[in-house]
């Protein structure tokens, strides 16, 4: 439903582990209510009391039980879903965002899932006259909006390469390793990248190395599943998009089992600062290279995506399945996250 009210009604599926906790804390700052949905209603109660929201509802649904998530999320003008393994436990939350007649927007950080999103639940969206915009993670909203600002910056098509780079060297989360191991084999793959048109698997990445900003020796990097990947090319002119990670990072995958997991802290590091690098390669040799840096990745979602659910709840964005560039205004966007000290540039070369 499109709020006629002042105050938007928002309904967060997912509202108990740490993203979550950060999406409760940005919604009370801004004086919102929200609906708390969930499957333990002890568990949903103490977030909501955490966050010190004592008038948010609590409204109890298992992921298995579509006619109940439809009514828990009944009256909601958007369903943000923080969940783990998306690939897995997602469809059930945008499915019955849908049925509910709500926007949705999540925190997702899987190709897979997304490809999902645009293909199977995009055109149902469009008839229910409700917008998605999936993935709103540190690395896919400021991939997105800096691919779609980049490459106006060159001639194209363009060839664009997206890294995430942690500054700090902390931990992510338990649910951060669960999502990962949901899909391990595409992440050990690398995923998909996009070439002449289409999405492809099996390639290595065409830049082994980057000098990241602030260093200056290469960082060998190899091919990584970055959402972007199949965001960018709805907007942009481009020949090739891929997503890269630094080498040491991916080596840890090797070795990665559910008893590695079961070890893991459930709240991530206190320091998770990192920078969002994206460089287009013009046609014409010229280079752009855009960088959001940002805080805590896991707050930074957080507010990315409570962000991007206002701007939904007032009803302006075209039904459908969107891209975050489709959806608002890039610069625009990236500017209003500046009281949260996550800044961004852009340097032509």
């Amino acid at each position: 439903m499109t709020s006629t009210n002042s105050t938007e009604t928002i309904a967060v599926y997912g509202a108990t582990g740490t993203t979550g906790g950060y999406v409760l804390t940005e919604l009370r700052r801004r004086g919102l209510t929200p609906i708390l949905v969930g499957r333990n209603a002890a568990r949903i109660q103490a977030a909501a009391a955490a966050a010190d929201l004592p008038d948010a509802q609590i409204r109890v649904a298992e992921l298995t039980d579509h006619d109940a998530l439809v009514t828990a999320f009944t009256g909601a003008d958007v369903v943000i879903s923080s969940l783990p393994a998306y690939v897995t436990h997602g469809p059930a939350v945008l499915a019955a965002a849908i049925d509910a007649g709500a926007h949705y927007t999540d925190m997702s950080g899987e190709q897979l899932f997304l490809k999902q999103v645009f293909d199977e639940f995009g055109p149902r969206a469009e008839a229910a006259g409700v917008t998605l915009v999936s993935g709103v993670t540190d690395s896919n909203l400021p991939g997105d909006l800096l691919g779609y600002l980049t490459t106006r910056r060159v001639a194209g098509p363009a060839e664009v390469v997206l890294s995430h780079l942690s500054k700090s060297g902390g931990n992510g989360s338990k649910g951060s390793a669960k999502t990962v191991f949901a899909s391990l084999d595409w992440f050990r793959s690398g995923g998909w990248n996009y070439a002449d048109g289409e999405l492809r698997t099996g390639a290595t990445a065409r830049h082994a190395e980057m000098t990241f900003p602030g260093d200056t020796q290469p960082t060998a990097v190899a091919k990584f599943p970055q959402p972007p990947v199949l965001t960018i090319p709805r907007h942009s002119d481009v020949s090739y998009v891929e997503g890269v990670l630094a080498t040491s990072i991916l080596d840890t995958l090797s070795g990665f089992t559910e008893e590695i997991i079961d070890t893991l802290p459930d709240a991530p590091s206190a320091n998770l600062r990192y920078d969002l690098v994206v460089d287009a390669f013009g046609a014409d040799g010229r280079t752009a290279r855009g960088v959001v840096s940002g805080v805590h990745s896991y707050r930074d979602s957080a507010l990315m995506a409570v962000e991007v659910a206002v701007r939904l709840a007032d009803g302006t964005a075209k039904p459908g399945a969107l891209a975050v560039a489709e959806a608002f205004d890039a610069a625009e966007f990236l500017d209003t996250l500046a009281p949260f000290g996550i800044t961004w540039r852009i340097e032509e070369r």
